[in-house]
């Protein structure tokens, strides 16, 4: 499974907000700078998360963007309904009695399958946290500063 460009973006500005120590606003064109992401691609996804109450916007001169939530409070969820919408791998489609699977009892079975993944990735995105991703993405950078022992 291949996610979008407006997910990954959305993650990696989220992640920006939480992970960095500066605790300041940071611009739609600065984050965009930081990040090596087109800016204007960048503000859309920042206004969409913002209607959904994922990041706030800070007015001034040094104002910008933050998080609206505690980190642990945005799952990945939350991120995919935002930039994706639901969660739908296949639609079967409604038959003329009104079954979901029409006239192929192999599209029942298909579907359910397509339901099965379905439900495991909507598990799998709900127990990731942006504070957990950041955690791991600390615990990466401390792998790698780490000085290696001569044995």
């Amino acid at each position: 499974m291949k996610f979008s460009a407006r997910f990954e973006y959305a993650l990696l500005a989220l992640l920006y907000l939480k992970c960095e120590p500066d605790e300041s606003p940071i611009s739609g064109r600065v984050l965009s700078e930081k990040l090596s992401l087109p800016y204007r691609f960048l503000e859309q996804i920042l206004t969409d998360l913002k209607k959904a109450g994922l990041v706030r916007s800070v007015r001034g001169y040094h104002g910008g963007y933050r998080l609206a939530l505690e980190p642990e409070a945005i799952s990945l969820y939350d991120v995919f309904r935002v930039t994706e919408g639901k969660l739908e791998p296949y639609n079967c489609g409604q038959g003329e009695n009104g079954d979901r699977c029409g006239q192929s009892y192999n599209m029942c079975v298909i579907s359910s399958f397509y339901d099965d993944i379905k439900d495991t990735m909507t598990n799998l995105l709900k127990s990731y946290t942006l504070d957990k991703l950041c955690q791991a993405s600390r615990n990466m950078g401390a792998q790698k500063t780490a000085p290696v022992a001569n044995v």
